[in-house]
């Protein structure tokens, strides 16, 4: 579908087009490539020296990379804690068993505290 079928309108939030909307298929198409390209913002260039790309400093990137990669081990963590409480389940073991068979009872072989008969 095109801008102009489909009847796209453009809204801007904050800044010195608030509450702004445009219907206009030109218009907006105009905002679209604008904000792909990163220009939708109104700088001013010859002062900040900018060019309308957002851009991190190495001590941003540094705090992401170690963001993401605690988050990365935190979530490993609980999967692998959830996979050791939950061994039974994931083995396919019928919750309804347990009157029968307690998991885990004869898994340590060679352990002399290991019991050999169900009790």
């Amino acid at each position: 579908y095109s801008v102009e079928q489909v009847g796209v309108t453009v809204e801007f939030y904050g800044g010195e087009l608030n509450g702004v909307s445009y219907s206009n298929p030109a218009t907006v198409k105009k905002y679209a490539r604008r904000s792909q390209l990163g220009e939708i913002f109104e700088l001013d260039r010859a002062t900040l020296k900018s060019d309308g790309v957002f851009r991190s400093s190495p001590r941003g990137w540094f705090t992401f990379g170690h963001a993401t990669f605690a988050l990365l081990f935190f979530f490993r963590h609980i999967w692998h804690g959830a996979r050791t409480l939950f061994r039974d389940v994931f083995a396919g073991i019928d919750p309804d068993l347990d009157a029968q068979v307690e998991f885990g009872t004869f898994q340590k072989v060679g352990d002399p505290t290991t019991r050999k008969h169900a009790v």
